[in-house]
């Protein structure tokens, strides 16, 4: 009894509960961190298409404002892309800029193969050259690269530091391009003939008038590496009467070939298209029109390597004339102080299989990108040699002088000078004035 009572008696002992399990270790999240040499790539692909894009603004903006915007829209958002993916890369982020970029690569091919469906040059195809071809390879390099780094986004994460002193000559090597991109010929073609009649109502007008001074588009118009006209100097009798001698040999020449019909008849063949103050240039290479020695005999005078006439008809009369000379040095030319030559660098020149010369963007046209050259079934000559332009025929001498760089007589129909974008010139191998076309 007793120990039945104390087994009642004491406490019943407490329940042992199996210890609480530790919960699970959260798995840590699926984080998305691109390493320090992907991200600086890839922001410098897309800063130096940016920044291509921004730089030609201007001159599309000038042919059309609708082409401009595209292109202003096309530089900021590659600028703001690449600051995003360096500072605060995501696979979203990625898949846009890769997205964008191959719309903007296939904008740019539509353009060359078809033509944009809007804008000042609609369904007009235009010629690839260096500068969009650049901007395209770099695209092309991040939608690649873009691709690549969703998939390997440690990629160059533990690199040493001498790989990441060899890899850094990449982005080195992006801007250099881009900056070549900026600097070449091509950058500066697509700028030429696209500043529009508001760019030259304000061009070639002094600091003290007070107001600007529509020109018409002459100001636009360049001839080369030419050095700046200024009032002709005077001339001592001597001097002056062999000037006189030299210039009636000229008139002579205009007299023998007052039309093209006459100087086709005798050679000469077309180089490029009428272009406003420049005209219609005829070339005939021959020895004394390349003049070896730089001094004009009469010789020389009377077979000049160009005939300028003031239309393309078989009728045109004669305007003008451009010798030419082989010298190294600047030639002696005429008589006188007041001759200016020049000449003209990355001159696009088709040799044709009968021995003649074509020149499909004029004999006084310079920085033709190699690209609108290609497409004209020609080639670029590095630099052409020393020439200048006479107007010593009475009716079309220049208000510029007897060797002035262009002649404001030679206008357009409509009498302005405005021509066309050089990228369409090909297009018109006849005439290149606004106007006409």
């Amino acid at each position: 009894m007793t120990d039945v009572l104390d087994r009642v008696a004491q406490p019943a002992a407490p329940k042992t509960r199996p210890a609480p399990s530790r919960p699970p270790t959260p798995m840590r999240p699926n984080t998305f961190d691109p390493s320090r040499p992907a991200r600086a790539l890839l922001a410098t692909l897309s800063v130096a298409a940016g920044i291509i894009h921004l730089v030609m603004v201007p001159s599309h903006w000038g042919e059309s404002v609708i082409e401009g915007l595209g292109f202003a829209l096309a530089g900021w958002f590659q600028l703001a892309t690449a600051w995003l993916l360096f500072t605060r890369p995501t696979r979203g982020l990625l898949r846009v800029a890769a997205l964008a970029n191959v719309a903007f690569i296939g904008a740019w091919a539509w353009s060359r193969t078809f033509g944009l469906p809007f804008g000042a040059h609609g369904s007009h195809p235009e010629s690839a050259g260096f500068v969009d071809l650049t901007t395209v390879a770099l695209e092309a390099a991040l939608v690649l690269g873009a691709l690549f780094v969703l998939f390997r986004p440690g990629f160059g994460r533990s690199w040493s530091r001498t790989t990441l002193g060899f890899a850094a000559l990449v982005p080195i090597a992006v801007v250099a391009l881009a900056t070549a991109a900026i600097a070449s010929p091509g950058a500066r073609d697509h700028a030429m003939g696209s500043h529009g009649d508001h760019a030259a109502a304000g061009a070639g007008h002094g600091h003290d008038e007070a107001a600007p001074v529509d020109d018409r588009g002459l100001a636009l118009l360049s001839n080369g590496h030419h050095a700046a006209i200024g009032p002709e100097q005077p001339l001592d009798a001597a001097t002056r009467a062999e000037l006189t001698r030299q210039i009636a040999l000229t008139q002579r020449v205009g007299e023998l070939y007052p039309t093209i019909a006459a100087a086709e008849a005798a050679g000469y063949r077309r180089a490029g298209p009428y272009s406003p103050g420049l005209g219609l240039h005829l070339i005939r290479p021959s020895g004394p029109g390349l003049n070896g020695d730089g001094v004009m005999n009469d010789e020389d005078l009377l077979s000049p390597m160009s005939i300028i006439y003031a239309g393309t008809e078989q009728d045109s009369t004669v305007a003008g004339f451009m010798y030419y000379a082989t010298t190294e040095a600047e030639p002696e030319g005429f008589a006188g102080p007041n001759d200016i030559w020049h000449y003209h660098t990355n001159t696009c020149v088709r040799f044709n299989g009968d021995g003649t010369i074509d020149a499909p963007f004029g004999a006084d046209m310079s920085d033709v990108s190699p690209g609108l050259c290609e497409r004209a079934g020609a080639s670029l000559i590095e630099q052409t040699q020393w020439m200048v332009h006479v107007w010593s025929l009475p009716g079309w001498e220049s208000q510029q002088g007897l060797f002035g760089e262009v002649n404001p007589a030679l206008a357009c129909p409509d009498g302005s000078y405005y021509r066309l974008p050089l990228r369409e010139w090909i297009d018109h191998p006849l005439n290149v004035c606004r106007s006409e076309a």
